[in-house]
């Protein structure tokens, strides 16, 4: 299964209407680029890259492009396993607004095979910005800079600017991500990366015992703490035996 990162770039000039005016994609292991101008032409290539995984440097903006273009190109959301079928398309997104993950399931082949594109973000393992992450990895190469807002008509023909600012853009993020690959680093998250490694350290059989299965009504209470919680700290003033202490409260709640 091959691995790319990719990048959008959008319109920003129109008040009412956005559209894909480039994209590029980059092999994390060859470094192989690739690019173009509209949203239709990226969709094939991804279809072409049959079952590959592609990585958005900020999935939450670039990946309502793709779902937009999959509602209005025939495909339809579907949240169970079962359900999907041709031109079906499933995410991952919390309630609290978090994209992690976008799959297209195309037509099968004339062999009955299911063929997919996976939409991962690649911010949610390298949690800083394309010029930090030039910076903190000592790459030889660093984030350029164009004029966003500038003018440009759907099929722009990109300029040599443009295209080295978003090879730029896409070749960080690969090369940031090949050193974790082979590290063997390749989870969707830092923190499942992290506990992952974890595990290896102490060894499985250890964890388990440490960290054992937990009844599901109590992981389902857990996981609300987890997630959602919130301390509150309360300073209050309490008398007693005609002395003023200072004591504290912490409270925890679940909104």
């Amino acid at each position: 299964m091959k691995h790319f990162t990719a990048d959008f770039e959008t319109a920003t000039w129109l008040k009412d209407e956005t559209f894909v005016w480039a994209w590029a994609t980059c092999d994390i292991e060859t470094e192989k680029i690739e690019l173009g101008n509209n949203i239709d032409s990226f969709i094939e290539f991804c279809k072409n890259e049959k079952n590959s995984v592609f990585l958005f440097h900020n999935l939450k903006f670039d990946g309502e492009f793709i779902i937009y273009w999959a509602l209005t190109h025939g495909f339809k959301h579907v949240q169970n396993k079962e359900d999907i079928k041709d031109n079906t398309f499933t995410t991952l997104i919390s309630d609290l607004g978090q994209f992690y993950s976008i799959t297209l399931y195309y037509k099968k082949d004339k062999n009955k095979h299911v063929h997919k594109t996976t939409f991962l973000d690649s911010l949610k393992v390298i949690n800083m910005s394309v010029k930090e992450i030039a910076k903190t990895y000592g790459l030889e190469i660093s984030k350029l800079e164009i004029d966003y807002n500038a003018p440009r008509k759907r099929g722009h023909i990109l300029t040599e600017q443009e295209q080295d600012y978003i090879k730029n853009d896409v070749l960080i993020v690969a090369k940031a991500l090949n050193i974790l690959y082979k590290n063997d680093l390749k989870k969707m998250t830092a923190a499942s990366n992290a506990l992952n490694d974890y595990k290896e350290i102490i060894s499985r059989g250890r964890f388990q015992h440490f960290f054992p299965l937990l009844d599901k009504n109590v992981d389902n209470d857990i996981r609300q703490a987890y997630k959602r919680g919130i301390h509150i700290f309360k300073p209050y003033i309490q008398r007693k035996n005609s002395r003023r202490r200072k004591r504290a409260r912490c409270k925890f709640i679940i909104p």
